[in-house]
């Protein structure tokens, strides 16, 4: 590069510098020869976003990818080309990502959107696998990978927070059902012994052993309730089994762990249609049934009057189309139209104003998380309805 001499500069005019300043710069040289305006901006775009954009070809392998890959997976973007999405998928979500890449490629479906777990060179990380059909029409998908790992621990966290704070609602009845039989229990155990005293120096008439006999029988009941109680505490417990489960059994549970905070509230009532089997763990499901039915016990008034009058009313069927649909119905108050949009939110109030959204919050992302969806109706003066719908199994 050569630099003006002294003899070289030349005087400037006036105001010279400042149109100069604004003069238009001249288009630079293009990073990538050959592609079209429009096709730099996007690549501008694609390289920028914290998400990963990719392109498959027809047979599911990378033919582009974002430098956000490198971020997210610590595998350079190179070495990845040419390489298939399906062995970055876990093997446990493996089915449904090629069946939605199938039905995208077969135009059945224009796009879809699924959290899978993508194994990185860092361990696995939980992702939205966004996917869309190309506009060229030539077979290839384009999609985003977006980081929700944080998302899913601050979820598991909420959920885990959640159960503990229903559980702390429940211990009082808990308590009460479980000290009655230990108090009868504890009773005929004393009456045994103070009659096995008595009649250890002389024979025991017949009549003494039938009192005994139904003492020991009282005893083996009260320790059956106990046994039940204490497994309904177990079900608060994570479980990660994904074997189909009777949503009419679930529902029988928790009825159960209700009875004693409905009792001067109002009434169950059960209206369950045929055996119906949903996929997922029933731990999860258990917590977000739970929710919904303690919500609609709650919701019915405590003012000592007639418990008759009022009930939750738990009732599962058939859609006819592969479904199996729940619905938890109370006669309640009900919510104002204004508040329905907000029931799913975290902080949305309850009645006496303590915050119940996490726990319907909860439940949300659960049934969601199962395949599933959940809406809500609700009428003032004539109670509301929570309807859960989830994928039956034959």
């Amino acid at each position: 590069m050569s630099y003006p001499q002294p003899s070289q500069v030349t005087e400037e005019r006036p105001g010279a510098r400042e149109s100069s300043r604004w003069a238009p710069l001249a288009p630079a040289a293009s990073p990538r020869p050959g592609l079209s305006a429009d096709a730099l901006r996007y690549h501008f775009l694609a390289e920028r976003l914290n998400e990963v954009v990719f392109h498959l070809d027809r047979q599911g392998h990378f033919t582009f990818l974002s430098p956000a890959w490198t971020s997210l997976t610590g595998v350079s973007v190179e070495s990845e080309l040419g390489q298939s999405l399906m062995q970055r998928v876990h093997p446990e979500e493996q089915s449904d990502v090629r069946r939605l890449l199938e039905s995208i490629a077969a135009r059945v479906q224009a796009s879809f959107r699924l959290e899978v777990r993508l194994l990185t060179s860092r361990g696995t990380q939980w992702v939205e696998l966004a996917a869309f059909s190309s506009p060229t029409g030539q077979g290839e998908l384009l999609g985003t990978l977006t980081d929700i790992t944080e998302r899913r621990q601050l979820q598991a966290r909420l959920q885990q927070a959640d159960r503990l704070a229903t559980l702390g609602m429940l211990v009082p009845g808990f308590a009460h059902e479980m000290n009655n039989p230990l108090a009868f229990m504890a009773a005929n155990l004393d009456y045994l012994l103070t009659s096995m005293a008595q009649a250890g120096a002389a024979g025991a008439p017949a009549s003494e052993v039938a009192a005994w006999r139904e003492a020991v029988e009282e005893i083996i009941e009260g320790s059956e309730r106990l046994r039940r109680t204490l497994g309904h505490l177990r079900g608060f417990r994570p479980e990660p089994g994904q074997g189909p489960v009777d949503v009419n059994l679930l529902l029988d549970t928790v009825g159960q762990l209700v009875s004693s905070v409905l009792r001067s509230r109002g009434r169950l009532v059960r209206d369950h249609g045929a055996r119906s089997l949903v996929p997922g763990g029933g731990g999860s499901l258990r917590q977000a049934l739970l929710n919904l039915v303690l919500h609609a016990v709650l919701s019915l008034p405590d003012d000592g009057e007639d418990p008759e009058a009022h009930e939750v009313r738990l009732v599962t069927r058939d859609d006819g189309q592969g479904h199996v649909v729940i619905e938890i119905h109370d006669t309640g108050p009900g919510l104002a139209p204004e508040l329905l949009p907000h029931v799913f939110e975290p902080l949305f109030p309850s009645k006496g104003g303590n915050s119940s959204g996490p726990a319907l919050c909860v439940s949300r992302d659960i049934v969601r998380e199962l395949g599933g969806d959940i809406e809500v109706t609700s009428s003032r003066g004539r109670g509301t309805t929570f309807r859960v719908t989830l994928p039956g199994v034959s």
